[in-house]
């Protein structure tokens, strides 16, 4: 039967028979009973020695019968396309008691066609699940026996070895090439085992040994080498690799137990450089201990994938299978200090836990560049502490985060320092962002930090209150912004600020160009307390202010930029009084006091001017090109002096060039003088002060040039023409 099956085709020549002797006792086992021999030399032939096995083809041999054994002396031949020799086939006993075929041989060839091989035969179920998923490219020399119980194919036994030759091997779909592989793979029917396997991957050597485990059938197989992290290709992201650079050892265990392949990897990191935002730098010669272990169940359903790092991280994340790839259905990463169970949440994506700083702008930078990743449809949440974030160059401190989200938006609960509330955010484009908070206080920029540029199509639209505003150290009272894109502008709807002493309402647009519009109306019930709030203490004692404006800049509405400053404003105030004042402090409000004019006035008005000016009213109109102030308008009257001005005020180098006019108020004093002497004479003579407009005040009129810097104002007396004789008669 196994003539009739296994050899299937061929050309036999130079063929001989030899019979003699009583054919029932063919095939004369007993040389006493007779003589049995057949030869023939083949040609072309095709064998198929085992069921389940690959053919021999092609083949070139000498097929020889002697009594109950037959013998394939095999000169030549193939399988699979590998060229073959040194070829033995026999059937020591060929009686139906117990027959088995023995093959022996050799064969040359591509390392592809042995991996064939492998899936091709019943070693699939052995070695095979080791090799299933290689392919290499390079030669090698395989050395084969097999003996085949016809009556009992199971028990079949195999005995075999492969000797790579410079191969590049990979290993799996996902992992850089094994290059210039070499050792032997040496396999039976039920075991596999690598001897002597060297070869480069990851940048550096590595060797690999292991092999089927006694006993269980598991096949557990060890690589140890120095890997470089840009040699590792898609095991990790693009845009951490550049960040890293050296080399670390490395201990690989893959365990195949029940057709699942599981994996762990171990390094201490030491050698490696990694210039990651906090916490995950790391200097060359320290020690991070890395592990990962890939563990799959369900018959390949499902698989855990579990990392820690050091006592810095831990991961893990939970995956099914979805058609041909894996998909994570629940993962956690753990920033505790120590931790070691991670804590996974029922769905979705948790990150917890605490560290000493967070530099997300420098994460941002990271991840900047690259595809982005898909599967985001998962939900986040995130319980995070920090001593310190930094954040669009700001730096917020003593953060405790609370929030969640998923593909349509998020929500988040945050305490620290500069800020705390309530924020919500809804994706849907433009995508919107709403705040509530307790208080808000613009954080200090993050040491270092390159400035940041937003542009205003970049912007999401903005709801936000917050009960207490600070800015730079100076509380504002309640802040209401309300803004929306609009193309590619930003309209700012409303910003509003409400103290006890002054309300700020303002609208305009932040528009494309990378410029802003701003309509504005400030009023002030205490413009004292509020220029205190503001920073300027000891200015103005009480008084009503109201200042009004369109004023528009380069750049964002954040960044006043004086040098581009242009627009229109109106002020309007009264029953106040100006104080004495350092003026590099008061900047334009010193201007408005005068006390510097004292030092340039021949009479002595100090009592008038030195200790401050009391005001009834104040009018200033003026318009803004580039920054330059030119003041069109401006009147203040009160008890001592009317003040008149005008000239310009450059607001980017802090400069002016003014004419002041100052009218003291000197009737009113020259007619009570007059009523002490003759009480008939001073009331006429306050009277004339009140029909004539203080002549008296007119006559002592002064003018003066104020120019330099505002901190350091050069005040100059200029002569004035006394009133002529005929008007003061009059």
């Amino acid at each position: 039967e196994w003539l009739v099956k296994g050899i299937l085709a061929g050309e036999a020549t130079k063929v001989e028979l030899r019979l003699k002797g009583d054919l029932s006792a063919f095939p004369f086992v007993d040389p006493a009973q007779g003589e049995f021999s057949a030869t023939a030399r083949v040609r072309k032939g095709v064998l198929e020695y085992a069921p389940g096995w690959p053919r021999i083809e092609d083949i070139d041999a000498e097929l020889s019968f002697q009594r109950n054994r037959m013998d394939i002396a095999g000169k030549s031949g193939s399988i699979l396309g590998a060229a073959l020799h040194d070829v033995k086939v026999s059937i020591p006993d060929l009686s139906p008691r117990a027959p088995r075929v023995l093959v022996s041989g050799q064969a040359h060839g591509a390392t592809a066609r042995f991996l064939q091989f492998l899936q091709a035969s019943p070693l699939r179920e052995s070695a095979g699940r080791f090799t299933g998923a290689m392919s290499a490219s390079g030669d090698g020399r395989l050395r084969l026996k097999l003996e085949v119980p016809l009556t009992d194919l199971r028990a079949t036994k195999v005995a075999g070895e492969y000797e790579l030759a410079a191969n590049e091997v990979v290993l799996a779909r996902d992992l850089p090439p094994l290059v210039q592989a070499q050792g032997t793979v040496a396999f039976t029917q039920s075991t596999l085992a690598l001897h002597d396997v060297r070869a480069r991957a990851f940048g550096g050597p590595v060797s690999i040994a292991g092999g089927t485990r006694r006993g269980s059938g598991a096949m557990e197989f060890v690589a140890r080498g120095e890997a470089q992290p840009a040699e590792l290709g898609s095991l990790i992201d693009e845009r951490l690799r550049r960040l890293l650079t050296g080399s670390a050892p490395y201990v690989v265990t893959v365990t195949l137990r029940d057709g699942l392949q599981r994996v762990s990897v171990e390094s201490s990191l030491r050698g490696v450089a990694a210039a990651l935002p906090a916490p995950f730098e790391k200097a060359a010669p320290d020690a991070l201990p890395l592990r990962v272990d890939y563990l799959p169940s369900d018959g390949g359903e499902r698989d855990r994938i579990a990392v820690s790092l050091g006592r810095l991280a831990a991961a893990e994340a939970r995956r099914a299978r979805a058609g041909d790839s894996m998909q994570v259905q629940r993962a956690a990463l753990s920033l505790s200090p120590g931790a070691h169970a991670v804590r996974l949440p029922e769905r979705g994506v948790l990150v917890y836990g605490s560290v000493a700083a967070l530099d997300l702008d420098r994460w941002r930078g990271v991840f900047a560049s690259g595809a982005a990743s898909s599967g985001g449809t998962l939900p986040v949440s995130v319980e995070l502490k920090a001593a310190r974030v930094d954040l669009l160059g700001k730096r917020v401190q003593n953060v405790a985060l609370r929030a969640s989200g998923d593909s349509a938006g998020w929500s988040a609960v945050v305490d620290a320092d500069e800020l705390a509330g309530q924020l919500n955010y809804r994706a849907q484009r433009p995508g919107q962002l709403v705040a509530r908070l307790l208080h808000f206080s613009v954080p200090a920029a993050a040491p270092g930090a390159a400035p940041t540029q937003a542009r205003a199509g970049d912007l999401p639209a903005l709801d936000v209150v917050a009960d207490s505003f600070n800015l730079r150290g100076k509380n504002l009272g309640r802040l209401e912004l309300v803004a929306v894109p609009e193309g590619a502008d930003w309209r700012i709807d409303k910003l509003a600020l409400a103290s006890a002493d002054a309300t700020f309402d303002a609208k305009g647009r932040w528009r494309a160009a990378q410029a802003t519009d701003l309509d504005f109306s400030l009023q002030a019930t205490d413009a004292g307390k509020f220029l205190a709030r503001v920073g300027y203490p000891s200015t103005v004692l009480g008084g009503k202010a109201e200042l009004a404006g369109s004023l528009s800049w380069a750049g964002e509405p954040t960044s006043l930029d004086y040098a581009s400053l242009g627009g229109e404003l109106k002020l309007s105030a009264e029953d106040g009084q100006f104080l004495e004042i350092d003026p590099g402090l008061g900047k334009l409000i010193s201007l408005m006091n005068l006390q510097a004019l004292p030092r340039r006035i021949t009479l002595d008005f100090r009592d008038v001017f030195s200790k401050g000016f009391r005001f009834d009213h104040i009018e200033a109109a003026s318009a803004v090109d580039h920054g330059v102030m030119d003041i069109r308008q401006f009147r203040m009257r009160g008890p001592a002096a009317e003040v008149a001005m005008s000239g310009r005020v450059d607001l980017a180098h802090e400069t002016q060039s003014l004419k002041v006019r100052v009218v003291p108020s000197l009737g009113g004093s020259a007619s009570t003088l007059v009523t002490i002497v003759n009480p008939v004479a001073g009331v006429a003579s306050a009277l004339a002060q009140k029909v004539l407009k203080d002549p008296l005040g007119q006559l002592f009129a002064h003018e003066f040039d104020v120019s330099g810097s505002w901190a350091d104002p050069k005040v100059a007396k200029v002569s004035v023409a006394p009133p002529p004789t005929e008007t003061a008669t009059q």
